[in-house]
């Protein structure tokens, strides 16, 4: 544990923070990424079932998830305007809802594995590429998708295909040569094939100007003119496999990477002079050491370049000299990965098939501290003994094939409820002896699968069907599970309910979707009524929170912003600008926890560090700021009244790596989950080592 300083204007400022660095999570590469400038979407697919959506319109964050079927992860994807398009090796083409996170159309090319696709600049055709060499061109027109033709078939599977800019050529690329072919006719017009059979082409790229592109596993990238087939170029830029080859909209930047070494290569498109004649040659330009694992995939977006590979890591660096930014976002798992039964100390720590039970430890008391304040400066730390260490004290498995979306620990520490995709089980947690029993009988039929599990003050448990967003409210009393109400959301929260509140009163539920929704309920009893909307954010909701105490919901958005809304006076209370933490322009804030004896302190998380904030108090805290008539802040401009209202300063910060989970577990003591990015590499084999220029 730490003991961090926090402002108090009563002189206290001592806090234990419990820093929980026994989470890890296997890593779960990166095997394709596509981006949608329509709706500034990044999907990725990893090697698991799983595609997660992205929204890159401020700072990243993940905003959905869809679960796929198990032993089908998706091997490409490719976006036709607001439209996103998956293969997978179970020889499939699906057409994906983004609204209900499900397939919206499925097809079946061929019946064999899919390795490839592309979708031609009209965005009215996508072309296939199969494991027994077949292409197949499909119409995707009229928002359907409608077989067109085949072409004939090649040797070898297609492990990558191109439109060019015209859509009236295809370029694929096999082991050992790299074919040209008419999309109208289906025929080959031109076979260009590399220096060894054996070697495979593992990347393209379709120039504007006729040039094609190809990166193999020989760490080749070869340049030829499409026009006569001829090879402009041939340079190597890695020892081994070239996986991933982006280029930027002015194509006049090439970027690389692979396997040995996993280096970021950018290269520059330049003009050669040589006597008279003048050509175009690819230069290398800058040199990105971002991963320490083999690199599958790459995008360009405006000067930014986004990589993923084996190691699961989102990286995002700059593709220009001017600028170094640099962030990496670690495969988390979407929603609340812990959960804190505050009476007895334990935590509950969520997985993808297994659930760990912990009791915290505990620090070794020091007497002198009882009599004197905390003298230290403010954001200083210093390390506790442990009188206790941190003990587990069971785990909960379920099958591989399943997944636990949600997992929840009652307050008493007398309940533990999770849900898989297909199942919710609730079980009693019994302390003399520990042991979980599972309840199967006598329950009832709206115990249904849930993407929230909350456990209330009250004593309730609420669950969230993702199916309807309906709220379904049960008492648990004496092993017994009662069910009370069940509140329809679907009316307000048309999207997917990405956080969802109740208040510790159990007196309102404060809901957020992805479609930058924020609905609130008031609750009386059995009966219940919407209450408001919040004024609608142009950037998206990255987290949630409610004082305890105090009817103030407190939201922060993706531009970094962090607001805090009255429900009773109906207006905004507090209102920072856009990134008063720096970090935020690389890392969004996943986490607000507030204080319930100070409501003039917030602490905020990002990936990276903990910060603690304080209202200003230069004005009087009834001012009105915003009403709910006045100006949305959806324009982007500040009034006046917001530019003189009440905001948070940055008091200090606690760096973390890969912080997941921050929350309380009593007025003086705050537990903190990050993932060490050592701990989250241990389970893959040693990582390429390269001899660096001066070293042995």
């Amino acid at each position: 544990m730490t003991n961090i300083s926090k402002t108090e204007p009563q002189g206290g400022g001592k806090h234990q923070l419990h820093n929980v660095r026994f989470y890890t999570i296997k890593p779960r590469g990166i095997v394709s990424l596509a981006y949608s400038k329509v709706s500034k979407c990044l999907a990725l697919s990893r090697e698991t079932p799983i595609l997660e959506m992205w929204n890159l319109e401020h700072t990243p964050y993940l905003d959905r998830v869809i679960h796929l079927s198990p032993d089908s992860p998706v091997e490409s994807l490719a976006w036709a305007g607001s439209r996103l398009f998956s293969v997978d090796l179970t020889g499939k083409l699906i057409e994906w809802d983004l609204a209900n996170l499900k397939p919206r159309y499925e097809h079946s090319p061929t019946g064999n594995a899919l390795w490839s696709l592309d979708v031609n600049p009209a965005e009215t055709e996508i072309a296939v590429g199969s494991e027994e060499g077949h292409i197949n061109i499909l119409s995707i027109e009229n928002d359907e998708i409608t077989y067109k033709s085949l072409f004939n078939k090649q040797k070898g599977r297609v492990l990558c295909i191109k439109f060019d800019k015209s859509g009236t050529k295809l370029v694929t690329g096999t082991e050992g040569c790299v074919r040209i072919w008419n999309v109208l006719k289906g025929t080959t017009l031109h076979t260009m094939t590399l220096s060894a059979k054996d070697v495979i082409v593992w990347s393209l790229q379709f120039l504007s100007d006729n040039t094609i592109i190809a990166g193999d596993s020989a760490g080749f990238i070869t340049v030829w003119n499409a026009e006569n087939a001829t090879q402009i170029d041939s340079t190597r830029v890695l020892d081994k496999n070239v996986f991933a080859l982006a280029v930027n909209e002015k194509e006049d930047r090439l970027i690389c990477s692979g396997m040995e070494p996993p280096l970021i290569r950018i290269f520059s498109k330049t003009q050669i002079k040589r006597e008279e004649s003048t050509s175009e040659r690819w230069i290398k330009f800058l040199q990105r050491d971002a991963h320490k694992y083999y690199v599958k995939s790459l995008l360009v977006i405006d000067d930014h370049t986004i990589s993923g590979g084996l190691d699961g890591i989102l990286t995002i660096t700059s593709s220009v000299r001017t600028h170094a930014n640099f962030s990496q976002h670690a495969p988390f798992l979407k929603g609340s990965v812990a959960s804190l039964a505050t009476s007895k100390k334990l935590l509950l720590l969520r997985y993808p098939n297994s659930l760990h039970l912990w009791r915290l430890g505990s620090a070794v008391p020091r007497e002198e501290e009882k009599s004197k304040l905390w003298a230290q400066p403010l954001g200083h730390s210093e390390e506790l003994l442990l009188e206790q260490p941190p003990q587990k004290l069971l785990q909960l498995n379920v099958k591989e094939l399943n997944f636990i979306q949600a997992a929840a620990i009652s307050p008493d520490a007398n309940w533990i409820c999770y849900s898989t995709l297909k199942e919710l089980r609730l079980n009693v947690l019994r302390s003399d002896p520990l042991k979980v029993e599972r309840l199967e009988e006598d329950l009832p039929e709206e115990l249904r699968p849930a993407s929230h599990i909350i456990f209330t003050e009250q004593g309730n448990l609420v669950l969230l069907d993702p199916q309807n967003n309906h709220l379904n409210w049960f008492n648990l009393k004496d092993d017994q599970v009662i069910f009370q109400k069940s509140i329809d959301l679907s009316d307000h929260c048309k999207g997917v309910i990405s956080h969802l509140v109740v208040s510790s009163c159990g007196g309102y539920i404060v809901a957020a979707t992805s479609e930058r929704t924020i609905s609130v309920w008031r609750l009386h009893g059995k009966q219940y009524k919407h209450l408001l909307n919040l004024p609608r954010h142009r950037a998206g909701t990255t987290a949630l929170s409610m004082h305890e105490d105090f009817p103030r919901v407190v939201v922060a958005y993706a531009n970094g912003q962090l607001v805090e809304y009255d429900l009773i006076d109906r207006k905004f209370t507090c209102e920072t600008d856009e990134y008063l933490i720096p970090d935020t322009k690389l890392h969004c804030i996943s986490g607000i926890s507030l204080d319930p004896s100070n409501p003039d302190i917030f602490m905020a998380h990002t990936e990276n560090n903990l910060y603690v904030l304080e209202r200003n108090q230069h004005l009087e805290s009834k001012e009105p700021v915003i009403t709910s008539k006045s100006k949305k802040l959806s324009n982007g401009k500040r009034s006046s009244l917001a530019r003189n209202s009440q905001g948070l300063s940055l008091k200090s910060q606690l760096p973390r790596q890969h912080l997941v989970h921050v929350s309380r577990l009593s007025p003086n003591e705050l537990v903190n989950v990050s993932i060490s990015t050592n701990n989250l590499l241990a389970p893959l084999p040693k990582p390429f080592q390269r001899k660096k220029f001066g070293c042995a």
